[in-house]
């Protein structure tokens, strides 16, 4: 079956090719979200509405509702202890029973410490509350449960590159053929950026795929190429040609709100994937999970300076390499990270750097962070890129191993570049918390339910993974994955060191 696909692309889609692809991760900025979203954490210290009519649901219903009451409960004791004592309900957590999702909501779920100051009044002069109780929470769709080995193998067809989405046989399913009135053609407008940026390439792979499995859907692409005016006049242009929906990756809230709002308005339902507009009311928004991202990274830093201590206080100095002020990507995974970290005094932030998702700026940061400071023990990344830089720069810099008594740097990292797991491999980056672009195919399977007269939520979770380690450990309970398991969902080129 040949698959019609009108493709009306700017001129730079033309850099879409693998050889040009750079890794920058998660890309551009996103402004302060609109207060009236969803809250993203869940408010640990009562007990969910639905558990109050447990008696008239399902048992599996009721199964999820007793894991919801335990994680609160078990939240609400941690919330007032800090240090050691922290540490060790940490710890405990592994004698609980509770499953590897479960525990990572635990740790989502912590409220701000004031245990440590610095870290306290840095969260809150930043309005990173606010970030995330704006953000979407969502639900994993039907009680969707990840597990490592699922999806489809595809070869991209914007970049070629050998793929395998994560979420594609199992997460909204939609059969293979026609959808909705057999009859009838189905025209998407997908409205994306940058294809020349590796997540982004491989996000449009993702669509691509689930577009050549029904044979009556017609898809039409435009790159706006990180341009929020070019972005708001391919919206237009979708409306004037009256398309079926919309499915788009905003890049910056407050100027994606308006297009968005004049698409519903049409009654062109708009389907948002990993960011969020400044409209409310899009008809369905694929989120991300950016609280498990920052959340886990906090576990493994607080988890491996105990394993460093032996027992002591949970020290350390770490610097921040960050996402552009006021993206949702940074303020909501730096925003958790700290959290976790707030209830250890000892966790002293020397700097914060921001850069705007340039690979070169965030080089030049991680350079003048190992110039200005010689007591770094860990350095924390917003995504794969600045997690790569810090590692090259702390190797010029001949810093690798210059925590007291020849320790190792701790580098974190979010996203799935190949280009960290090599780094990974040589020992250089001891784990990555997994955010996988291939998300688009479930953007279009929503939208092409929807169209179909399905019933979809209109916030759809992305699955919590388990953090990648180089080892696979145990980290409070949580079995992590070893770097070897999640590689078959890496993003981008071959990567030769």
């Amino acid at each position: 079956m040949k698959k019609r696909l009108k493709k009306v692309l700017s001129t730079f889609v033309v850099m879409c090719l693998a050889a040009t692809l750079v890794f920058a991760g998660c890309a551009p900025a996103q402004q302060v979200p609109a207060a009236s979203e969803q809250p993203s954490e869940s408010q640990a210290a009562e007990p969910s509405e639905s558990a109050t009519n447990i008696e008239s649901a399902t048992p599996e219903e009721k199964s999820a509702e007793a894991g919801d009451d335990v994680v609160a409960q078990l939240v609400a004791e941690a919330s007032g202890l800090s240090d050691l004592e922290a540490l060790a309900f940490f710890e405990g957590l592994a004698d609980k029973g509770l499953s590897d999702a479960q525990i990572i909501q635990f740790f989502i779920d912590l409220p701000l410490s004031d245990a440590n100051k610095q870290i306290h009044d840095m969260y809150l002069e930043e309005g990173l509350d606010t970030y995330a109780q704006a953000y979407p929470a969502g639900e994993f769709y039907d009680g969707f449960e990840w597990k490592s080995g699922m999806g489809t193998e595809i070869t991209g067809g914007f970049t070629s590159n050998s793929l395998k989405l994560p979420f594609s046989d199992d997460y909204v399913p939609l059969p293979e053929g026609p959808i909705g009135d057999p009859n009838k053609t189905y025209t998407i407008g997908v409205v994306s950026s940058g294809l020349n940026d590796a997540w982004i390439g491989n996000y449009q792979d993702s669509i691509m795929y689930e577009a050549e499995r029904h044979d009556n859907v017609e898809v039409v692409y435009m790159d706006y190429n990180f341009d929020m005016n070019t972005f708001s006049s391919q919206f237009d242009t979708f409306i004037a040609q009256g398309v079926d929906a919309i499915v788009t990756w905003p890049m910056i809230e407050a100027s994606s709100g308006p297009p968005a709002q004049r698409a519903e308005e049409a009654g062109i339902p708009v389907i948002t994937s990993d960011r969020v507009t400044s409209y409310p009311d899009v008809t369905c928004r694929i989120t991300g999970n950016f609280p498990a991202n920052g959340a886990q990274n906090g576990m493994y830093l607080v988890w491996k300076l105990a394993q460093e201590t032996q027992g002591k206080e949970v020290k350390a100095n770490v610097v921040l390499l960050r996402k552009p002020a006021g993206s949702t990507a940074d303020t909501i995974r730096t925003g958790y990270f700290l959290k976790v970290c707030s209830y250890f005094p000892g966790i002293n932030i020397l700097q914060s750097y921001h850069d705007q998702d340039n690979r070169q700026e965030s080089y030049v940061n991680a350079q003048n962070a190992f110039q200005a400071y010689d007591n770094i023990d860990a350095v924390f990344s917003g995504d794969c890129n600045k997690a790569a830089v810090a590692y090259e720069a702390c190797k010029e810099a001949d810093r690798l191993t210059s925590r007291e008594g020849g320790k190792e740097v701790i580098i974190l990292s979010i996203d799935d570049s190949k280009e960290v797991y090599s780094m990974m491999d040589a020992g250089g980056i001891q784990m990555n918390a997994p955010y996988t672009p291939l998300i688009g195919d479930i953007s279009l399977r929503a939208a092409l339910k929807i169209l179909a007269g399905e019933e979809v939520p209109q916030d759809i979770a992305t699955p919590n993974i388990p953090m990648v380690t180089t080892d696979g450990a145990v980290i409070f309970g949580l079995q992590t994955q070893k770097p070897d398991q999640w590689y078959q969902y890496t993003f981008g080129p071959p990567y030769e060191a």
